[in-house]
């Protein structure tokens, strides 16, 4: 037989309501925060996957935050490609127009005048800030103004870096594109170019017809400059040449100025290159030409001093042939920046999908393991009060159980 005393009855009974006391609480505690996981005693194997899951849900939250900032940035990138896109059409009609030779010298300057005005407007576009003030086309040196002029030079001053952010595990994307691909690094037309020699011949004789032919490379084949008289002196045959070849400019596409009074440049704007063949009494001595092909160069120059070439080209009224093509090309590099720009929107923009249904799979299995059943936490949390009520009734009357009541 055991022996229990008041104070062994007490403690008990006692330690029995602090018990289901606590459970009461830890279930009130659930129904507040609506988590069934309030600690990893609760449940270890569901609190370790909580955490990876929280980890997760943060890292595509990240992602997201990356996605939005990309899209502002880009869209603004988007619409000054655009703006820098408009202008350049705008120039190239100009370059059309003013490439006329019914138009007067003033007539030209006014053209130029509206070139240059544009040009301006496109240089401030090339300084375009973000929303976060920070300038789109710099590279990587986003605090920096990319574009200066000063004493008729452009300069670049940020560099040739894409910043990238990452949207998706082993995805980053480019958040701009940098300013001297865009507009100082620009391909030009082919040009190909030819300065003459001075006839050495004193007194340079007659010239037969089809003994001088010039190719401009433009597909029409060899053209024959015509007969030449004899020529008093080596600046009368230079000027010939000049006359000759420029009546025929129109089939080869070469154009002649003096370069000196005796020499010659010979300008194809496109093509495959000049080609000068000499026959008969055409020699290099009395025609300062030598025969053979020169084939065509490009280069790469800054939009900005295309525009001011070709401005300066209409203010003295000379012909801008050339210059249509290199404002063409301008404008199709900036159309393939912006077509790479678009290409990104559209995959960021997928990829938003893609992270949103990924987030709610992770948030639905998270709330799997860390939410709360309220049907059954009600339910339990009821039975716990009804425990928890018999105990400390059946308490009272325990207490007041004494011997002395029966002697």
């Amino acid at each position: 037989m055991i022996r229990i005393s008041t104070q062994m009855a007490n403690e008990r009974n006692l330690s029995a309501m602090l018990r289901q006391q606590s459970e009461v609480s830890d279930t009130q505690l659930q129904l507040s925060t609506g988590r069934r996981v309030l600690t990893p005693a609760d449940d270890p194997a569901s609190a370790a996957r909580v955490l990876g899951l929280n980890g997760a849900v943060e890292t595509l939250g990240q992602y997201q935050s990356n996605i939005d900032l990309l899209t502002s940035r880009l869209e603004t990138e988007e619409g000054a490609l655009t703006g820098a896109t408009n202008l350049l059409q705008r120039i190239r009609e100009l370059t059309v127009q003013g490439n006329n030779d019914v138009l007067t010298v003033t007539d030209k300057a006014a053209i130029a005048s509206e070139i240059r005005q544009l040009r301006d407007e496109l240089f401030s576009i090339a300084n375009t800030k973000d929303s976060n003030g920070e300038y789109v086309f710099a590279g990587y040196q986003s605090s920096n103004r990319p574009f200066s002029y000063s004493a008729g030079v452009y300069t670049y001053s940020g560099d040739s870096g894409q910043r990238e952010l990452q949207i998706a595990p082993g995805r980053t994307v480019a958040d701009g594109n940098n300013g001297f691909d865009t507009f100082m690094s620009v391909a030009t037309g082919p040009i190909t170019t030819v300065t003459t020699i001075a006839a050495t011949t004193a007194v340079p004789p007659a010239i037969l017809d089809g003994e001088i032919t010039i190719d401009g490379g433009n597909g029409y084949g060899a053209i024959s400059i015509g007969a030449l008289p004899a020529a008093v002196n080596p600046t009368d045959r230079a000027t010939q040449l000049r006359d000759a070849i420029n009546a025929i400019s129109d089939q080869t596409g070469v154009t002649a100025e003096n370069a000196t009074a005796t020499t010659l440049t010979l300008t194809a704007v496109g093509g495959t290159g000049i080609t000068v063949a000499l026959s008969g009494s055409a020699t290099t001595a009395n025609t300062g030409l030598t025969a053979g092909t020169t084939a065509p160069v490009t280069s790469n120059r800054s939009i900005f001093e295309t525009l001011d070439l070709l401005a300066t080209e209409l203010e003295s009224g000379n012909s801008v042939t050339r210059y249509i093509t290199d404002v063409q090309l301008a404008m199709d590099n900036l159309i393939e920046v912006r077509t790479s720009v678009g290409g990104r929107l559209n995959a960021i923009e997928e990829q938003t999908s893609v992270n949103e249904d990924l987030l709610l799979a992770l948030e639905k299995h998270r709330s799997e393991e860390r939410d709360l059943d309220y049907a059954e936490a009600i339910t339990r949390f009821e039975s716990q009060m009804v425990a928890l009520q018999a105990s400390q009734q059946a308490y009272v009357k325990v207490k007041g159980l004494s011997l002395f009541n029966y002697l």
